[in-house]
């Protein structure tokens, strides 16, 4: 997705709607997959000599649940804010950008939302939440080595 500094004008914004192939993301195909293309609708703005392009990216992955290793859909919709200071080149891309604007939505370990029963909606499976501890989990005999060492005014 590319824009030409030359057609803004402070007066007239440029309005930019593309579809970007899903490939750009390079993601493993191991954990995460794009099967629909990224649709940037973005707007950009001239300031004496800056450019701001903002708007949204969207798209929606199928991301591998770290829970259940089942694939989920996952929609993504990043907000997309560049600033551009002078000096321009005559076309600016900003293909790069959104890619790591959307890249940076994806969560760390994708998990699925687990019904109010427990179950997963994507296998089936019910996950029991851990058992409460009771008490501290470090026993007395770690404070009594402690306090030795603690210092004693």
């Amino acid at each position: 997705m590319n824009f030409f500094p030359a057609l803004v004008t402070g007066e007239h914004a440029l309005e930019l709607r593309e579809e970007i192939p899903a490939e750009i993301l390079g993601l493993d195909a191991a954990t995460a997959r794009a099967e629909q293309p990224i649709r940037a609708e973005l707007v950009v703005q001239k300031e004496e000599e800056k450019f701001l392009a903002s708007g949204w990216a969207t798209t929606s992955l199928v991301l591998l649940c770290g829970r259940c290793a089942g694939w989920l859909p996952w929609p993504i919709r990043a907000k997309v804010e560049h600033l551009f200071e002078a000096p321009h080149p005559n076309c600016i891309d900003l293909t790069p950008l959104i890619r790591e604007d959307i890249l940076l939505e994806l969560p760390l370990n994708a998990v699925c939302r687990l019904g109010a029963d427990g179950r997963c909606p994507v296998t089936g499976e019910l996950y029991q939440p851990h058992p409460e501890t009771s008490g501290s989990l470090v026993s007395e005999e770690v404070w009594e080595a402690l306090s030795k060492i603690k210092p004693k005014d």
